[in-house]
């Protein structure tokens, strides 16, 4: 049996490098600190090492990928309208992490959602209760319960609002 080494097989071994220093980097922190860097990071870092077995070992039966890429777009995916979707989903996920840099993971959530409810027209009962009930369940579950210090946002500080 021969090992296969792929050069994506290199992208995951930087992944595995970058959550194992994660992991290590945490370790001395305070409990609650490290409980979100841990539970990512020991994830990412088992799935990560089960795809670069993937990737190193040879496939129990011959592939027959006659393109040469890991993925096939449809017909759908690669028209105009699945560009456009792509597009805005990748927008979506950017703009989020904007506003979780800009003002706080607390204040974000509920303000993505209701972007998100507005974006698609959704009811106004829906427009409202979602955002609501997310912050709330945010603010819950992660500040109050798990007492996890995210920071506050760049122009939250700046304004001395926190």
């Amino acid at each position: 049996m021969s090992l296969r080494f792929q050069p994506r097989s290199f992208l995951t071994l930087c992944f595995i490098a970058l959550f194992a220093y994660i992991v290590v980097a945490s370790a001395d922190m305070p409990l609650q600190a490290k409980l979100y860097p841990w539970t990512i990071g020991i994830i990412a870092l088992i799935l990560l090492l089960y795809q670069l077995v993937r990737e190193l070992l040879p496939p129990s039966e011959p592939e027959t990928d006659e393109t040469g890429v890991d993925i096939d777009f449809t017909e759908e995916e690669s028209s105009k309208e699945g560009k456009r979707r792509a597009l805005e989903l990748f927008a979506w996920m950017y703009g989020f992490a904007l506003l979780l840099w800009l003002i706080g993971f607390f204040t974000a959530v509920p303000v993505m959602v209701l972007a998100y409810m507005l974006r698609h027209k959704e009811t106004l009962i829906m427009t409202i209760s979602l955002p609501f009930g997310a912050g709330l369940a945010t603010w819950y579950i992660f500040g109050h319960l798990l007492h996890l210090p995210f920071p506050p946002g760049l122009l939250l500080e700046w304004a001395g609002l926190v």
